[in-house]
């Protein structure tokens, strides 16, 4: 299949649009390393907005080097180009893998607290791991956060509760 870039920094299949609406700016390529021979003179810049405007892509500041860009945006193309492109989605991501704690560890002694119903109290974590409360507080805003775990903070009592969101 045969592409072209037009000036507004489109690039699209020739059947898409008819050939002789090609306008005098429009490169036309038709395989990776001709994309490459055409990309070569063009500034970085416009192949961040050329890869930014094809459709279902994550659009980028900048890329790390000219032969990146133009793998990706090679790629990119062809997957736009496929018969089933209404259809196609973008393959889904392996299962979200959540780290455990190695058992026995204070941290797995943490979230164990933290899993029960009525979750457990900052002093309740400090006499447990032997922490400062400044500890407590920076693992669960950091480790736990990182882990894309939600932790809801309530007082009950006067004291500081901690407990996993469900």
């Amino acid at each position: 299949m045969l592409f072209h870039v037009t000036t507004e920094d489109d690039i699209r299949g020739i059947d898409e649009q008819g050939p002789g609406e090609l306008e005098a700016g429009d490169s036309t390529f038709a395989s990776e390393q001709q994309l490459h021979q055409l990309a070569k003179e063009w500034p970085m810049k416009r192949l961040v907005a050329i890869w930014n405007r094809l459709p279902g892509v994550q659009a980028v500041a900048r890329f790390t080097d000219r032969k990146t860009a133009i793998r990706r945006m090679w790629r990119a193309i062809q997957f736009t180009t496929e018969a089933d492109r209404t259809t196609a989605r973008r393959r889904p991501s392996k299962a979200q893998h959540r780290p455990v704690f190695r058992e026995g560890s204070k941290a797995a002694q943490v979230l164990t607290l933290l899993c029960r119903p009525e979750g457990a109290t900052l002093n309740e974590i400090r006499s447990q791991t032997g922490w400062q409360a400044h500890t407590v507080r920076g693992f669960i805003s950091r480790s736990l956060s990182k882990q894309s775990r939600r932790v809801r903070s309530f007082e009950r009592d006067g004291e500081r509760v901690y407990r996993l969101k469900t």
